[in-house]
C-alpha cells in the first residue's frame, strides 16, 4: 500500500487531529468526521480492535509513511530494549525529514520532506536526501547554501521559535542539532502506541 495522497485536510477530520501541522485546518468549523453522516451520524463504541487499528493509521498518518517502511520500524523497535512503543515513536521522530520540520526549517512535514528528496538538507556538513536518515544526538542538520534564501525557509524560522527541548537551533546558519534522545513526554504526537503495539503482535 502507498503513502496517502489524497485531501489532507480530510485526514486531519478523520483522526480529529492536525495531522499535517498546518496553519489553517477546518477542524476549527467542522470538528467531526468527514462524509455526509459526519454532523449527525450514530457512532457506536469502538472496540480494542478498532482503536488499534485507528491509532495504527493515525501513525502512519503523521509520519506520512508506508505500510511496508512502517513495518519495519515496529520489528526494529520490538527488537530493542525497553519500552516497544516509546521505541518506535523514538525512532520515528528521529527521521531526518520529521528533523527538518520539528527543527523549524520547514512550515510543514510535507514540505520537510521535499527538502530532503531535493537535495537542500546537509548532516553533519554532507548532503543527506534520504528522507528514512536516522538523525543521532550531536549531528547537526543544515541547509545548503543556496536552499538558505528561500522564502518558505525564512517564513518558517520565523514562525517556529518554541521548539521541541530535544533540538537547539541557529537561526542565522539555518542550522540545528538533536540534542539528545527525544523524550517520549516531549514528543508532541498524541498516540496511544500501547494499543499500536498490542495491534500488531496479534
Amino acid at each position: 500500500m502507498g503513502r496517502y495522497i489524497g485531501p489532507k485536510h480530510r485526514l486531519s477530520r478523520r483522526f480529529a487531529e492536525n495531522i499535517g501541522g498546518y496553519a489553517k485546518t477546518p477542524l476549527a468549523r467542522k470538528p467531526y468526521m468527514p462524509g455526509q453522516h459526519g454532523p449527525t451520524g450514530k457512532r457506536r463504541k469502538p472496540s480494542t480492535y478498532s482503536r488499534g487499528v485507528n491509532e495504527k493509521q493515525k501513525l502512519k498518518a503523521f509520519f506520512n509513511l508506508r505500510e511496508s517502511a512502517f513495518r519495519r520500524y515496529v520489528d526494529m523497535a520490538m527488537r530493542m530494549e525497553g519500552n516497544s512503543g516509546e521505541n518506535l515513536i523514538q525512532l520515528l521522530e528521529r527521521r531526518l525529514d520529521n528533523m527538518v520540520y520539528r527543527m523549524g526549517l520547514a512550515l510543514t512535514p510535507r514540505a520537510a520532506r521535499q527538502l530532503v528528496a531535493h537535495g537542500h538538507v546537509n548532516v553533519n556538513g554532507r548532503k543527506v536526501d534520504v528522507s528514512s536518515y536516522s538523525v543521532s544526538p550531536g549531528d547537526v542538520v543544515s541547509l545548503r547554501e543556496k536552499s538558505k534564501g528561500h522564502l518558505q525557509v525564512k517564513e518558517a524560522i520565523s514562525q517556529f521559535k518554541d521548539l521541541v527541548p530535544y533540538v537547539k537551533r541557529d537561526d542565522a546558519k539555518c542550522e540545528a542539532t538533536l540534542v539528545t534522545l527525544p523524550a517520549r513526554s516531549d514528543i508532541p504526537v498524541h498516540i496511544e502506541e500501547r494499543l499500536v503495539i498490542e495491534f500488531l503482535s496479534r
